[in-house]
């Protein structure tokens, strides 16, 4: 069987464009050329995929059936080109890279100036959403890589680890635990703990490490700034957690009234994830290297065991 690849391109051109000329013209070729070439590819398949006797062209139920097979085909043939390209240069033209809300405000500014300076024919689209809208966009390949928490519902991708981050509390002057020096899990527990919405792990993390599960919250939230929280928090609705690298973030009023969270501490662990075999793959020791170093000392340091909270699905 001598199936050419350009054959199913033009297959596939004609199954968009449903005109042997409109799909000649977008192939640049002539028309003559690409009827000859899908008749060819019919007579290797033995079975007609295209009705041409109908107008617009409709393909066949052989047609329909083998079109998803020419595509995917395609596509690998593409990527095979696109590996070999950033395999010489794999931190070249354009990263696409997801990251969660609870992260992304704290830690792009941090690492995005020096990677864009040390790499300067790259360029970076950043799109921020929570943990399942960005595993989705990666098996879909709408991203090359996410940096969330993990470990995450599924584990057939390839990830390098960033940092820990420790949970810390933030208690608004004039509550009764706010002249404590630190404050423990158990305590937190009988603490009206001011919550981000649901789709958030960091929300997950919070309520499991509080044991918040199936109590009614006093105020319900549809935003996802620790921003808001803190300003709730002030206004006397309760006391918020917040991840170590919002806490820089803070002014430095706010910044006294983060208490640190006993041992066990919650620490969640933060990673760069793709797919493995991803034509992008290269890049992401080196992207790893450098937000690591973007990082605070203190999270970049090996994590004990028994401090980790593990990270929501």
């Amino acid at each position: 069987m001598a199936i050419t690849l350009i054959q199913l391109q033009y297959f596939d051109a004609l199954a968009e464009h449903r005109n042997f000329g409109r799909a000649a013209k977008a192939c640049g070729i002539a028309q003559p050329t690409l009827s000859a070439q899908i008749q060819k590819l019919e007579e290797e398949l033995q079975g007609e995929l295209v009705d041409r006797r109908s107008q617009p062209v409709q393909l066949t139920p052989l047609g329909l059936q083998l079109l998803p097979h020419a595509q995917k085909t395609i596509q690998a043939a593409q990527s095979l080109v696109a590996v070999s390209q950033t395999f010489q240069k794999p931190l070249e033209g354009t990263l696409r890279i997801g990251v969660i809300p609870t992260v992304s405000p704290y830690l792009v500014p941090r690492f995005a100036p020096e990677l864009l300076k040390r790499y300067p024919r790259l360029r970076l689209e950043l799109e921020e959403a929570t943990t399942n809208k960005l595993v989705e966009r990666l098996e879909s390949d709408r991203l090359d890589a996410a940096i969330l928490a993990v470990p995450i519902g599924t584990s057939h991708f390839v990830q390098e680890r960033l940092f820990n981050e420790p949970f810390v509390a933030y208690v608004p002057e004039g509550h009764p635990k706010s002249r404590d020096l630190f404050l423990t899990a158990s305590e937190l527990a009988n603490e009206d703990v001011l919550l981000l919405p649901d789709g958030h792990c960091f929300r997950d993390q919070v309520i499991q490490l509080c044991g918040l599960e199936g109590r009614t919250e006093r105020i319900s939230l549809a935003v996802g700034q620790f921003e808001t929280l803190v300003r709730l928090a002030d206004e006397g609705m309760g006391m918020t957690l917040l991840p170590q690298l919002a806490v820089s973030e803070l002014s430095v009023v706010r910044q006294k009234r983060i208490k640190p969270i006993a041992d066990p501490r919650p620490v969640r662990q933060v990673a760069l994830i793709a797919l493995p075999g991803h034509r992008r793959l290269e890049m992401l020791e080196a992207l790893a290297q450098i937000i690591r170093s973007s990082v605070p000392e203190v999270l970049r340091s090996e994590r004990r065991e028994d401090e980790v909270v593990p990270a929501a699905r």
